[in-house]
């Protein structure tokens, strides 16, 4: 069984963020139609910046980084529409392929849902490539499409969320940082 530790990144595993981000870019970019990231697009000082504003999450498991995610307040390019603060909203969710198949990526999403939901929020959105096996995985974790597929950007996108509701008393019990 795996030891799994979920927290907000620090600057010193930001170059480990890279390498899982890049490494799953590829990946993803072998499997088929719907490119959504580029290996290229990942720099080191983007990710600082990132980490540096307290958006970036990592897996930890057996003390190695299994996993990440940027877990933003805001969407402005996929999420116009919006409301302020109904929502948190996650990207670049990339599991390192040697952890793959062991379903951290349902981890991480739940801990963002209840996250969320100790921040106040009512929604945790995300947008992905519309392909039919990652969409499921999202609907598998209790996210519904929003809507028709969009282009933003010259990319067809698919917008999901995951209803959380509301709970006062949930919001002293903040999952651990």
């Amino acid at each position: 069984m795996l030891r799994i530790e979920i927290r907000k990144a620090v600057e010193t595993e930001a170059i480990k963020i890279l390498e899982i981000l890049r490494s799953v870019a590829v990946w993803l970019d072998s499997e088929g139609p719907g490119k959504l990231w580029s290996a290229a697009s990942f720099d080191l000082f983007e990710i600082t910046q990132k980490i540096r504003a307290a958006e970036v999450v990592v897996l930890k498991a057996d003390g190695e980084i299994a996993a990440c995610m940027y877990v933003e307040q805001s969407d402005d390019a996929f999420w116009p529409e919006a409301n302020p603060r109904e929502a948190l909203y996650l990207h670049k969710l990339a599991v390192a392929r040697s952890f793959g198949g062991l379903g951290l990526s349902r981890i991480m999403l739940d801990w963002a849902a209840q996250y969320a939901k100790c921040a106040g929020h009512q929604f945790l959105r995300l947008d992905c490539t519309p392909r039919p096996k990652l969409v499921q995985i999202y609907i598998d974790a209790g996210f519904s499409r929003v809507g028709e597929d969009i282009v933003i950007a010259g990319f067809l996108v698919a917008r999901l969320q995951r209803t959380l509701g509301r709970s006062a008393s949930m919001r002293s019990t903040s999952p651990i940082l």
